[in-house]
């Protein structure tokens, strides 16, 4: 049903959050967007690096931020921290893992103080978003929605991937035939969200389903510089482009631009920690202590091999969910066998001796340890100080440390030994003694990709607390943010499908804000 008027919506930032909300509000007529985004776009022929989703594109389309991965800093320089800067954000560069959130997940949301966050509440939207080529039939799963999801057939995945599953079997661990289902664990096929064989970015999905509409103003490689206020209302924004500075009046802005660069943008806008903003000279429009902390990522710590025979566009099909032996949380840990470029793991110039490389990738799904980034300069050019403080629990290094072990252990025994030429890094000595292991950790941790929390969901009484439960700013009008920043921490699934659902989540919210309509308190119970 459209509005009785007319309204407009700026969003900054057209990744994988910012393009659901575009394309959703623009199924209305009267709702008016203006997307806007850093990065190219590409109304037409999309580049290759963009279409291929059998490697990880961190180098054509990206911010060139730098991060510090451990502290002290002075321990390792900072380092390489890709992020997406074009249409469709970080969906359109990364392994295309279509992966949901877990119960358990949403379950800490809502002990937080977040009832509108349970299980139950999202699921209907992660549902809306997919088209599921495989288990679309079963409950809680879409098979309208713009994103296809698919599972690729064991036989298609390397012979490392295979051998792993033969050998997770072995040990115990459950056979996972879906890993989006309510309780999934165990060995299984990674769900992938592909448009044929491309990467189903948010740019190939929502976006080319929604950029013809005569309401939706998509502008591209330009650069927001900050929201304009009246008082605390949020009345557009101040963009740059070519050089040249202007602004752009809507009824409402929502920022979109990520978990770097939302805290950036809200802090340059007026909108953050009473000390940085004082730092930097900003006027404070809504003191909010919260923006830029809770940085949380998922650390993985490569294990690097070579595969005896060929493989070609694999990428990643295959993966591992199970619980630490540390009890407290479920499915904490992962490991997944891919065909990747050692490169986009942080292993450049490795020497492959012309064979596929298949790096065996225990990651940390459920950190304890928090980040933050800093915003040190009022020049929106300048990026922020980000620390992601990987490895700063006990807990987290130890349970890491668990995963790495029973990788080692699987890719040095048979079936899966039998598959590898060799492994270059790390090495036995290493792997087998806790004091060197650990050195060894601290000092190559990498990335996952997916940095959440830094303008995160709460109560009225949490201080640290951006938005509130319907995503927006606490202390201002008009203002949204729909992106991963707004997590209350990283989910044990990939962060990309969730981000999705947000998306979707928050589109519904505005439509009702702008209908006037005045929900129902969500019920205390979880899911």
């Amino acid at each position: 049903m459209g509005t009785s008027t007319s309204t407009t919506t700026i969003i900054v930032g057209a990744g994988s959050g910012g393009a659901v909300i575009a394309a959703r509000l623009t199924e209305d007529p009267e709702h008016e967007v203006i997307l806007i985004e850093a990065g190219p776009d590409y109304p037409e022929e999309v580049p290759a690096d963009l279409l291929d989703a059998s490697q990880m594109s961190v180098a054509k389309h990206d911010w060139h931020l730098k991060a510090f991965f451990v502290e002290p800093p002075v321990s390792r320089s900072a380092e390489d921290y890709p992020r997406g800067r074009v249409v469709g954000g970080c969906s359109s560069v990364n392994a295309a893992a279509a992966q949901r959130a877990s119960v358990e997940d949403f379950d800490s949301w809502v002990a937080e103080g977040n009832p509108e966050w349970s299980y139950d509440a999202v699921l209907p939207y992660y549902a809306k978003l997919e088209r599921d080529l495989d288990v679309g039939e079963t409950t809680g799963h879409g098979t309208d929605g713009p994103v296809t999801i698919k599972r690729f057939a064991r036989e298609t995945w390397s012979s490392g991937a295979q051998a792993f599953e033969e050998a997770c079997i072995a040990r115990g661990f459950p056979v996972d035939v879906d890993a989006n289902a309510r309780a999934a664990t165990g060995i299984g096929a990674m769900p992938r969200n592909l448009d044929g064989e491309d990467r189903g970015s948010a740019l190939l999905t929502y976006i080319a389903g929604s950029r013809n509409r005569p309401n939706l103003t998509i502008v591209s490689e330009t650069v927001c510089r900050r929201v304009l206020f009246k008082g605390t209302r949020a009345v557009g924004v101040e963009i740059e482009r070519g050089g040249e500075v202007s602004t752009v009046e809507a009824d409402r802005v929502v920022m979109a631009s990520g978990a770097i660069h939302t805290p950036q943008l809200l802090t340059l806008s007026g909108v953050g920690p009473a000390a940085v903003l004082e730092k930097l000279g900003v006027a404070p429009v809504v003191v909010s202590e919260g923006v830029g902390q809770n940085l949380c990522d998922h650390a993985t710590i490569p294990i690097m091999s070579l595969l005896k025979e060929p493989t070609k566009g694999i990428g990643l099909r295959a993966q591992l969910k199970f619980s630490s032996s540390e009890g407290e949380l479920i499915n904490d840990l992962m490991i997944f066998p891919t065909v990747l470029d050692p490169a986009t793991l942080n292993a450049p110039g490795l020497d492959t001796k012309g064979l596929d490389p298949m790096p065996l990738v225990p990651l940390l799904a459920k950190p304890k340890s928090k980040g933050w980034l800093e915003v040190v300069s009022p020049d929106v050019h300048v990026q922020p100080e980000i620390h992601l403080n990987f490895l700063g629990e006990r807990s987290d290094m130890d349970r890491l440390k668990e995963a790495v072990r029973l990788a080692w252990e699987i890719i040095t025994s048979p079936p899966m030994s039998d598959t590898i030429d060799s492994i270059i890094v790390p090495d036995a000595a290493t792997v087998g003694d806790d004091e060197k292991l650990e050195a060894y950790m601290r000092q190559t941790v990498w990335t996952s990709y997916h940095p959440v929390g830094t303008c995160r969901i709460g109560p009225d009484d949490d201080e640290l607390a951006v938005v509130d439960q319907r995503l927006r700013v606490r202390g201002a009008e008009g203002l949204y943010v729909g992106d991963a920043s707004i997590m209350h921490n990283v989910p044990t699934g990939l962060t990309n499908l969730t981000v999705f659902m947000i998306g979707e989540r928050l589109s519904d919210w505005i439509k009702e804000d702008v209908a006037g309509q005045v929900p129902e308190p969500a019920a205390a119970a979880g899911s």
